[in-house]
């Protein structure tokens, strides 16, 4: 696991400041304390962070193939390299043993369709100088992230937004669309990010540069979902069975390690599944860890424990007390942009305790995207059966009795919505709604951001998924959006913090695939959810786990803001520094945090929301 950046002048006379690319790696260092690497030529420059995990001798980056004709820097894993490399050696000379080497002689036969071929997960860039171009490239689901600056004269790329805001000339001008999608969502999803003139690369695209500046952007891979009548027919018990397989190989090629490896053990379903398939791959105890808080309804220590036990495995469990003002501003800066996943905390806490015993991690991430699991899918299923149940013309009155309701019920709080469509459930906003945000702007903001509606990433996704069942477009919408931008953005910087690598082995696209033709009823029933996972691994866990409900990795949000947090908080949204940037209501702000004080609304989310835009605002913007 690695930091990359690079830097091209499409003018050859314009040459690279070495000091200008070892700031932009310097930046990164966290991503990989153990070396750098420099690669410059005139007016093309490559940067490289190392943190070793295979070949820790060699394959040192950037690195050449045999002539120099073509160069490599590249952050990730490739699970099936040895796979790849024995195709590859009755054509060519290998000097190392690790999977970069790899890459780049695929590259040399195949030109960017090489990703095709790659079973991991990876952000990466070959300069190849007799075609005098450049490719960049991600892995199917964004699990590495790669930032471009591109305007006609240079391209600037890196593993980071802080490797491109090196440069001199970058400006921070706020994209209008990517900040109301913020609000409503709490993160920034690709193509964009949150400056107008920086872009994400895409989950499954390669970018592809030439010496004129010219690129072309392709999509590789999408995860597209089965319609009904390319559902496969079999047995819940053939199909657990073959499951159970594919999951086995995507972990066992997940172990391959020079380093200590260990996992991540919640107690729920997804990360137990991992521990419980490593321990049976493993024929010594697999070192596992948890984090737990003194708050009882937030600590799941005591299922991890039992999974730990059940396994055998070498279990760390520790109690961690955050140190909510320091920490917040240190993982603000960390994740470059506006970012509101609360759960950000305890996964870089979680991170912190494992990278004292290993340096590789793996963790459940996937699962509920992959096999069916959160709790708006069963928001989802009841709205369905209850759309086949009670006749259209009667939804309208039943929601206008719902609204009548004593607010905060459940039973009030689905009346009022009976008569939406199913998509409502999964393009709800998690902060802001467009009325909400109306209110937030103020009048100068408003002429700008008025006319960007923050859900329209998720509205096109059931767009395009209009064909399918409706589960299969609530996963179509997380995988390509939810997950795409925040779990896998909040796993990668949290971890890379700690420089700690994490892989995912519920999130591997030959499962995915295999799951994509599984019938939705043996995903996910209105008492159950991640049927088939739970029957595929369900003798390798004890009975406890299987009967748990979903536990989200969650923090006492409340609590904080009410304590700790509540002078930065009132500072943050309620200062004349806040006030003068223009960009909110300061009555509506001071309205939210006297409501959410006197407890006639519960506003953790949105005040969180706002407290770390504006911390981001002042670490970034002012400075």
């Amino acid at each position: 696991m690695c930091g990359i950046c690079g830097l091209w002048y499409f003018d050859p006379s314009h040459h690279v400041n070495p000091a200008l690319l070892h700031a932009m790696t310097d930046s990164i260092q966290h991503r990989g304390p153990d070396e750098d690497g420099f690669h410059i030529e005139s007016a093309l420059g490559l940067g490289f962070r190392r943190l070793s995990i295979i070949d820790v001798g060699g394959s040192h980056q950037p690195m050449a193939n045999e002539d120099s004709s073509a160069w490599i820097v590249f952050n990730g894993e490739i699970y099936n390299f040895q796979a790849l490399r024995a195709k590859l050696t009755t054509r060519h000379s290998f000097r190392t043993i690790g999977d970069t080497e790899t890459i780049l002689h695929l590259h040399e036969d195949m030109g960017a369709a090489c990703v095709n071929e790659l079973r991991g997960m990876f952000a990466l860039a070959i300069w190849d100088n007799r075609l005098k171009q450049l490719t960049l490239a991600v892995d199917r689901f964004g699990k590495k992230p790669l930032y471009y600056f591109l305007d006609g004269e240079k391209l600037i790329f890196g593993s980071e937004l802080k490797v491109i805001l090196q440069h001199p000339a970058i400006s921070r001008e706020i994209d209008a669309e990517a900040f109301d999608e913020y609000l409503a969502y709490g993160y920034v999803n690709a193509p964009r990010s949150i400056y107008r003139a920086i872009r994400k690369l895409a989950p499954g695209h390669t970018l592809i540069i030439d010496q004129t500046g010219q690129a072309r952007l392709q999509s590789y891979w999408q995860p597209e979902l089965c319609e009904p009548k390319a559902y496969d027919t079999r047995s819940i018990t053939d199909l657990s069975a073959e499951l159970r397989e594919l999951l086995l190989d995507s972990v066992k090629l997940r172990m391959i390690s020079d380093v200590p490896l260990g996992a991540f053990l919640s107690g729920g379903i997804d990360s137990s599944a991992i521990v419980g398939l490593m321990s049976h791959l493993s024929t010594q105890p697999v070192k596992t860890f948890s984090i737990g808080f003194d708050e009882a309804v937030y600590d799941e220590t005591a299922y991890a424990q039992i999974v730990a036990d059940y396994c055998h495995t070498d279990h760390v469990r520790t109690v961690v007390r955050p140190d909510v003002i320091n920490i917040l501003p240190k993982l603000i800066h960390q994740f470059d942009e506006p970012f509101a996943d609360s759960s950000m905390i305890p996964t870089y806490y979680v991170a912190q305790v494992a990278r004292q015993h290993v340096t590789v991690a793996l963790s459940g991430d996937g699962g509920d995207e992959v096999f069916g699991g959160y709790s708006w899918y069963q928001y989802g299923a009841r709205h369905h059966a209850l759309e086949r149940l009670i006749p259209a013309s009667l939804r309208p009155g039943m929601a206008r009795i719902g609204g009548q309701l004593p607010r905060f019920t459940k039973v009030g709080a689905y009346l009022k919505r009976v008569d939406q469509p199913i998509s409502y459930w999964q393009t709800r906003t998690g902060f802001f709604d467009a009325r909400m945000r109306g209110r937030l702007y103020t009048a100068d903001a408003a002429k700008i951001l008025g006319a960007c509606p923050g859900e329209q990433r998720k509205l096109e996704a059931f767009r395009h998924t209009a064909s399918l069942d409706w589960l299969s477009q609530f996963q179509y919408n997380d995988l390509t959006v939810y997950m795409a931008g925040d779990i896998l953005v909040k796993v990668d910087r949290a971890s890379m913090l700690a420089s700690l690598e994490v892989r995912s082995p519920l999130l591997d696209h030959v499962v995915f695939e295999f799951m994509a033709r599984v019938p939705p009823q043996f995903k996910l029933t209105l008492g159950d959810t991640k049927i088939l996972l739970k029957k595929a691994v369900g003798d390798l866990l004890p009975p406890a786990i299987h009967r748990r409900g979903k536990q989200g990795f969650s923090i006492p949000l409340g609590e904080w803001l009410a304590g700790p947090l509540r002078d930065m908080l009132h500072d943050a949204l309620l200062s004349q520094r806040t006030a003068a940037r223009g960009l909110f209501q300061q009555t509506t702000m001071a309205q939210l945090v006297e409501e959410h004080n006197a407890g006639q609304a519960d506003h953790s989310e949105r005040l969180w929301s706002l407290l770390c835009f504006e911390l981001w605002a002042r670490d970034y913007l002012d400075a």
